[in-house]
């Protein structure tokens, strides 16, 4: 009797789980749809948190922050309009202070939020393909170069790792690290197009588009290259576990 009522409680606890994951992640994009309409999602998304901004200056740099925790929360957003409104208003070093905060809070908030919910929830919402085969290249010995990797390279899918992350056995401090160091590069390079666009600086905004571009070609030519290199890793890591328990 004491089993199944155990039993029981699981299920119970696990559909709780469940529901408080997709009231964050499936919940707060809703909202945000239908307060501000379908334009906070479109191609302009940019603009209208410029908009935004302006008409609450006083508070847009908690705002920025606020906003770029979302985005990583939920992690199917894209981070580049919240990053070129940050430097659009605030210039690249201030913006890029108030982005960085707001991406390492929302990284502590989807790491320990998967670990809460734990790995059934994360593979029924996320998928458990894609979400056990994060946690196995996260588990291998090089999971931090694998995660830094991931969030260094443009084109990678980097939607789950934080969740991914919080599943596996990966410790935090160094996990946070990694994906803090990881972020910058894509980050700053937001920031640069907003920081010119402010200034109607044309040109400058060319030549970085041109080298983002470049360099997503570049990750896209060879990007059976590094899904080998990846995957070799990970191969070499389970030999040697191999050996070791031998």
């Amino acid at each position: 009797m004491n089993g199944a009522a155990t039993s029981e409680n699981r299920k119970i606890i696990a559909v709780l789980k469940l529901i408080l994951l997709v009231l964050i992640i499936a919940g707060i994009p809703a909202f945000l749809y239908l307060r501000y309409g379908g334009e906070i999602f479109s191609k302009d998304a940019a603009y209208r948190v410029i908009e935004y901004l302006r008409a609450n200056r006083n508070v847009a740099a908690i705002l920025i922050i606020c906003i770029q925790i979302v985005q990583v929360v939920i992690c199917f957003l894209p981070g580049q309009p919240i990053q070129f409104a940050a430097s659009y208003m605030f210039g690249v070093a201030r913006g890029f202070i108030f982005s960085l905060i707001g991406a390492v809070i929302g990284t502590v908030i989807s790491f320990y939020l998967a670990k809460l919910l734990g790995s059934d929830a994360m593979e029924l919402f996320f998928g458990k393909e894609k979400v056990r085969d994060y946690k196995k290249k996260l588990d291998s010995g090089r999971g931090l170069l694998l995660a830094f990797l991931i969030y260094l390279i443009p084109g990678i899918p980097k939607d789950l790792v934080s969740y991914a992350a919080g599943v596996s056995n990966m410790r935090f401090r160094p996990f946070l690290l990694v994906a803090t160091v990881g972020r910058m590069p894509g980050m700053l390079g937001s920031l640069l197009l907003g920081h010119f666009f402010g200034k109607e600086d044309y040109r400058s905004m060319i030549i970085i588009s041109v080298i983002v571009a470049v360099i997503l070609l570049i990750c896209y030519i060879k990007r059976n290259a590094l899904i080998n290199f990846l995957d070799e890793i990970e191969k070499k890591d389970a030999e040697s576990g191999e050996v070791s328990d031998g």
